[in-house]
């Protein structure tokens, strides 16, 4: 009897895990938990040191910022976040000399690639999904 204690408290042990995993995940889909990621690719153009570039995301529930380190002149960085089903978003650059260049495409689902190009006047991009 006491080996058939050793065998089943594990095996039940096991079983509960796999049915709360299952639970789990199927809650997840339910909810669409698993959208992809942006992608986005920020290129300085602009001739000189962003000392400051902001990023502004919003979605019907949620509004958050990120902040970069300085990017300097001819650099690229390439950043991915998460938006659930769509929103917009605005980058804000600083430049070295004091200069505040702002833009953005606006518009984002998830799963979107975003290229954005911050120049001494303006910042562009090109969206593909």
């Amino acid at each position: 009897m006491k080996s058939v204690k050793k065998i089943f408290i594990p095996v039940l042990v096991v079983l509960s895990l796999g049915t709360s995993f299952c639970i789990g995940a199927l809650t997840a889909g339910l909810n669409d938990w698993f959208q992809p990621l942006v992608s986005m690719q920020i290129s300085n153009q602009s001739g000189q040191t962003i000392s400051t570039l902001k990023l502004s995301v919003k979605t019907t529930a949620v509004q958050h910022e990120i902040f970069f380190q300085p990017i300097e002149n001819k650099k690229i960085i390439e950043t991915q976040f998460f938006i659930q089903g769509e929103g917009g978003y605005q980058l804000e650059a600083t430049l070295a000399n004091g200069q505040i260049v702002s833009g953005g495409s606006g518009y984002i689902e998830s799963g979107y690639t975003v290229k954005e190009v911050v120049r001494s006047n303006e910042i562009s991009s090109d969206v593909s999904h």
